[in-house]
C-alpha cells in the first residue's frame, strides 16, 4: 500500500468545519456546491466525490440534488470513517458507499459514473494529467466532471506564500487554472468551462477572519485551544495576503467526456 501521511487531525477538522459549516472542510458550503454543480443534473446519476473529507457534500448531492448514488473516496481513514458514520446516522447509506482508496489510479471499471465531482482536493495530488486521465476512463460517454480546486498564478511565488504554506501544514501542487482546462482538452473533454474565483474568495476571506478575531476569538481559543487558535489566526491571516496577492485562486472547471 502506498504511504499516506495523515494531514487533516481531528482538531483541524474542526476548525474548518467551525468555519464553514457541518460536514464541509473547504469554503462555500453548500452554496459553494451550487456554483461548482452550475448546469449540471445530478437527478437519478451515478456520482463519483473525490477526496469526500467527511462527507457533507455527499449528504448534499443525494438529498438536494437527487443523484441516485454517489461513492465518496478519501485517503484519510479518519475522514473516511466521519462520512460513513454521517451516512449511517442520515439513513442514506443504501445510496452513499464512502471507500477508502490508496494514492494512484481509481479503483472502479471504465465508464462507471455519469458524473465526477470534487470540491478543492485535487490540490493534493501531484499529477494533475494522471487523475485527470483517470476520470476521463471512468466516466460514462457523455458523462460530465464537476471540479472546484485550489490553483496558483502566472505570477513568481513569494515569501508570504511559502510561509503559509509552511504554516498550513498542507501538501499542496498549484497549477492554474487554464493549464488544467488545456490538459482537459488534450485528454479528450470538450465544453470545457472553466472560472476564476479569486475575486469571490478575497471576499469570503474577510467573513473567514471574521470567525477568528474580536470577540469571536475567546469562542476559537474553547474549540482550538490556545495554541490552536493562535495557529489557525496566523494561518487565516497568511492566507488573506497570499489571496490578495493572487497567488492562491480557487476555481472551477466542468466538462464532458
Amino acid at each position: 500500500m502506498t504511504d499516506h501521511h495523515e494531514e487533516y487531525p481531528e482538531d483541524f477538522v474542526a476548525g474548518l468545519e467551525w468555519m464553514w459549516g457541518a460536514g464541509f472542510m473547504s469554503p462555500g458550503g453548500p452554496a459553494e456546491v451550487a456554483t461548482i454543480l452550475k448546469g449540471v443534473d445530478c437527478r437519478g446519476k451515478t456520482v463519483l466525490d473525490i477526496g469526500c473529507g467527511i462527507g457533507g457534500i455527499d449528504l448534499l448531492l443525494v438529498k438536494e440534488y437527487g443523484a441516485a448514488h454517489v461513492i465518496g473516496i478519501d485517503v484519510e481513514a479518519p475522514l473516511a470513517q466521519r462520512a460513513t458514520q454521517l451516512m449511517a446516522q442520515e439513513g442514506i447509506e443504501d445510496q452513499v458507499t464512502i471507500q477508502l482508496v490508496e494514492p494512484g489510479p481509481l479503483p472502479f471499471e471504465d465508464g462507471s459514473f455519469d458524473i465526477v465531482f470534487s470540491k478543492d482536493s485535487i490540490i493534493h495530488i501531484p499529477d494533475k494529467r494522471g487523475i485527470y486521465e483517470e476520470v476521463y476512463r471512468v466516466l460514462k460517454p457523455g458523462g460530465q466532471l464537476a471540479f472546484s480546486d485550489w490553483y496558483g498564478s502566472h505570477l513568481p511565488s513569494t515569501p508570504k506564500l511559502e510561509e503559509w504554506l509552511i504554516t498550513v501544514g498542507l501538501t499542496f501542487d498549484l497549477g492554474t487554472v487554464d493549464g488544467a482546462a488545456k490538459l482537459l482538452h488534450d485528454i479528450g473533454f470538450t465544453h470545457i468551462d472553466y472560472e476564476d474565483r479569486n475575486a469571490w474568495y478575497a471576499q469570503n476571506m474577510l467573513e473567514e477572519l471574521a470567525t477568528l478575531e474580536g470577540e469571536n476569538y475567546s469562542k476559537a481559543e474553547a474549540l482550538l485551544g490556545k495554541d490552536g487558535a493562535v495557529k489557525r489566526l496566523r494561518s487565516s491571516r497568511l492566507k488573506k495576503q497570499v489571496v490578495d496577492q493572487g497567488l492562491l485562486r480557487p476555481g472551477h472547471i466542468r466538462a464532458v467526456k
